[in-house]
């Protein structure tokens, strides 16, 4: 009984073999059947669509759907599809069922940029993105003064990073402003007022004495009684009273 089962794993693994040999053959000598983009979207909203970064490629690479697989030029085929910004670690491979498959993340856009009639994504790198024909994603807004790729931008984005990173906190705010001088300002979903938050240095310390105040300042005082609430300088929060 057991010579019986070593000659049937032998001749088991040898017809493996042999099928994955004959795949093999048979995969180098067919031609691309069709191109599939499989996108992570991680938390994102979508902003680009698999269907549509496939009909790019083939638009990019016309001859991609009529040439031998064993001669797609996967490099190429990743460049093509990194031509949409809103992409990023791009992979292409080919499958056994002829198919071209490139595996990509979408990028995570953190604040829409509202300022000098141009309106933007900035995602969690900093890279300026286009608006999405796709979908429109719920996230916070900044205007003000702010130039694409300047100091004011990178500013923001550091702000709009903070509060991405530290949703608990982000998710009490829908609006930045930046001042011709330079200051970043929040508007806060609950309560009259705005907040100043200066630049975006020491911003853990500056949150953590505006939380102080939303927990145990103003549930007492009236979220009505101020009209301004400043973290701008260390360690203080300074209060404007409504006139």
């Amino acid at each position: 009984m057991k010579k019986k089962a070593k000659i049937a794993i032998i001749i088991g693994t040898v017809m493996l073999l042999t099928l994955v040999l004959l795949a093999n053959i048979w995969r180098h000598r067919s031609t691309v059947r069709d191109v599939r983009v499989d996108i992570e979207y991680g938390s994102a909203d979508t902003l680009v669509r698999g269907d549509d970064v496939a009909t790019m490629i083939k638009n990019v690479l016309p001859d991609i759907t009529s040439i031998m697989l064993r001669n797609v030029d996967l490099r190429a085929v990743e460049d093509a599809a990194a031509q949409s910004p809103y992409l990023s670690h791009c992979q292409a491979a080919t499958t056994i069922g002829g198919e071209v498959v490139i595996f990509a993340e979408q990028r995570h856009p953190i604040v829409r940029i509202c300022a000098n009639n141009k309106e933007y994504y900035l995602d969690t790198e900093g890279k300026i993105l286009p608006l999405s024909p796709v979908g429109d994603p719920d996230i916070i807004v900044a205007s003000g003064n702010i130039k694409p790729k300047a100091q004011g931008a990178n500013h923001v984005w550091q702000l709009a990073l903070y509060l991405h990173s530290h949703p608990e906190v982000g998710v009490l705010f829908d609006q930045i402003y930046r001042s011709s001088s330079g200051d970043l300002y929040l508007t806060p979903k609950i309560g009259n007022h705005v907040v100043e938050i200066g630049t975006p240095n020491n911003l853990p310390s500056k949150f953590h004495n505006l939380m102080a105040l939303y927990t145990r300042g103003l549930p007492q005082a009236g979220w009505e009684t101020y009209s301004k609430v400043s973290v701008k300088y260390r360690d203080q929060v300074v209060c404007t009273r409504r006139q």
